[in-house]
């Protein structure tokens, strides 16, 4: 009879067969001894359960345009090398790797193989538990509700499109920290935890200098949804019922799934305000053309850490409209949705497509600061090494 962990084993090999559409061939990347970001020779070691790939290439050849993930995996190592660890990386879903040796901090993501990893570390190892999203059990209610919702809207009973299959619990309950991203919103989903230190996600540099040029009094009729994958984890049904019946324009860049677009026929197809793009890549001149069209961002999402393509919109002007599921602080610039509802997005969208526009290009000028200076790379660098020392200092000073 298999033992759990072979069970577990196997069930992650059949979900990554599943997403790649074929076999997984060989064991999965792992990178040792990394500290290209060392200013001396290290003195301690580190372990980092994430991602590999972005770290792989020759450093000049790494991306350098899509932050979240992808970026959140180069800059963590760097982080932990600027404060003298050398890294060990494997994937945040390898199953077969274990520990041979010491490590003064492990850093696990993810709740596919943090206790595979931490239960063969030794006790004095400092155990962080790095969350892109909010606590994995509320993530859930979250969309469950959105789910429920919908059934009793529509009458269908769609699947959950984002759901957390694995649970977290184990690395929340043992970490020694949890290092989220978002606001004080995420934290609180953390609530029952002793130490929990929220930071920004980030965004790279961009060079755009359009608003000078833009159109804002045509633009207040216009908001761009820019997003990931889950049509209803991220609100786009309540979206379309909101826009639905109004003068005001909706711009989708998201991948309708075929069960949510069968729903959603008549309001995909059949209303002239409602357009639809599918994936468009970040900074292309279709993305730009769109964000000169747009003064707004908009997202109705249930559950996030924060969403990255959201900070991309911000970056180039594009004023939010969020709510605090979106955990990112709106400032002076940025619009409220108190309800996150269908009633509640109408109302706030026909009252912003009145703003003056002195008004709109202000806070649009501001959006576009707050990215450069708190959201950029060398901010979450800086953050997540506060973060780091400061749970290994409360590591050091517990008995």
């Amino acid at each position: 009879m298999q033992s759990v962990k072979a069970l577990l084993r196997e069930r992650v090999k059949n979900i990554l067969r599943t997403a790649s559409g074929k076999p997984q061939k060989g064991p999965p990347a792992r990178l040792f001894g990394f500290k290209e970001f060392c200013t001396s020779p290290p003195t301690q070691k580190a372990l980092v359960s994430y991602l590999v790939s972005p770290l792989l290439p020759a450093p000049e050849k790494r991306d350098k345009m899509v932050f979240s993930n992808l970026g959140m995996a180069q800059y963590i190592p760097r982080a932990l090398n600027e404060l003298g660890y050398e890294v060990d990386v494997v994937p945040w879903d390898d199953m077969e790797w274990l520990p041979q040796q010491h490590y003064d901090i492990y850093v696990g993501h993810g709740g596919i193989n943090f206790e595979h990893i931490s239960r063969s570390l030794p006790k004095e190892t400092v155990r962080i538990y790095f969350s892109t999203g909010i606590y994995w059990r509320e993530f859930n209610i979250r969309e469950a509700r959105r789910i429920y919702n919908l059934a009793l809207r529509r009458g269908y009973l769609l699947t959950p499109d984002r759901a957390i299959q694995f649970s977290e619990e184990y690395a929340n309950q043992t970490a020694e920290g949890i290092i989220c991203l978002g606001n004080q919103n995420a934290i609180e989903s953390y609530r029952q935890f002793p130490l929990v230190i929220g930071i920004n996600n980030a965004v790279y540099h961009i060079d755009f200098n359009g608003l000078a040029d833009k159109d804002f009094d045509r633009g207040r009729q216009h908001f761009l949804f820019f997003s990931g994958g889950g049509n209803i984890h991220k609100g786009l049904d309540l979206l379309l019922e909101a826009f639905a019946g109004t003068d005001l324009h909706l711009h989708i860049c998201q991948t309708i799934d075929p069960a949510f677009a069968k729903i959603y026929k008549d309001e995909l197809t059949q209303h002239t305000n409602i357009h639809i793009y599918g994936t468009i890549p970040m900074r292309s001149p279709s993305y730009e053309a769109l964000a000169m069209q747009c003064n707004w961002v908009i997202s109705a999402t249930c559950a996030e850490g924060q969403p990255g393509a959201t900070l991309e919109c911000m970056g180039y002007g594009l004023i939010p409209v969020l709510s605090t599921s979106d955990n990112i602080d709106l400032e002076d610039f940025g619009i409220f949705l108190p309800l996150n509802n269908v009633a509640d997005i109408r109302k706030v969208i026909l009252r912003a497509a009145k703003m003056d526009v002195d008004d709109c290009e202000q806070r649009a000028i501001l959006t576009a600061a707050a990215i450069r200076e708190k959201y950029s790379p060398e901010k979450f660098n800086n953050n997540f090494k506060n973060a780091v020392q400061k749970i290994v200092s409360q590591k050091q000073t517990v008995p």
